[in-house]
């Protein structure tokens, strides 16, 4: 066989097992599914399934890594001393990133499991803003700016995963401009917050 052909089959049988941990994840607990259910449902055995996961976590954990990885590759493209004045750019090619996995994002972002997407992302955006920091060789305590990053990035990600959760009147473009503001103008931005009459 082809190594063209393998790889397709590859990719066709992970969308098959993701497809089928969407649908199952949507009626139930993830921690109520099995393997059995998941491979029943993806139409593989399980030594299929063995073959690319050992647990439903690591379906869900690959699903959380591909998201992760191009928002990565935002952060690494982006000019972070102008994200400092304007987050808004990097925030809004977030937003758009995240809501490319908008069928996963009702699981990923909502309820007592949107903490560990939430807190990956996080992670990677302290060690991202860092290593920007060190990189640069700019004239902040690197302590401090891990401190100043992990705020900003859990109030950021509160604010997505409320949005997503509430379904908001804002649109998530207005709702990064919103953030953007208050990062930028700190708390004396809430008042942006009331409906204009």
């Amino acid at each position: 066989m082809k190594r063209n052909e393998v790889d397709k089959r590859i990719v066709r049988t992970k969308a098959a097992i993701r497809s089928a941990f969407l649908e199952l994840v949507q009626q139930q607990d993830m921690s109520l599914i099995s393997i059995s259910s998941l491979v029943d449902r993806a139409g593989i055995t399980r030594s299929t399934f063995y073959m690319y996961y050992d647990s439903v976590a690591a379906v869900r954990d690959d699903i959380e890594d591909e998201i992760i990885r191009h928002i990565e590759k935002i952060m690494d493209e982006s000019d972070w001393l102008n994200c400092m004045v304007n987050p808004y750019v990097m925030l809004d090619a977030i937003a758009k990133e995240i809501a490319r996995y908008d069928e996963y994002n009702r699981y990923l972002l909502s309820g007592t499991q949107s903490g560990r997407l939430l807190d990956k992302l996080n992670q990677r955006v302290v060690e991202a803003f860092v290593r920007f920091v060190k990189d640069k060789q700019l004239d902040i305590d690197v302590a401090r700016a891990k401190y100043i990053a992990a705020f900003v990035t859990a109030g950021i990600g509160e604010c997505f995963k409320l949005w997503y959760n509430h379904r908001s009147s804002l649109t998530l473009e207005e709702l990064c401009k919103r953030i953007s503001e208050m990062i930028t103008c700190g708390l004396s931005a809430v008042g942006n917050l009331y409906v204009e009459k």
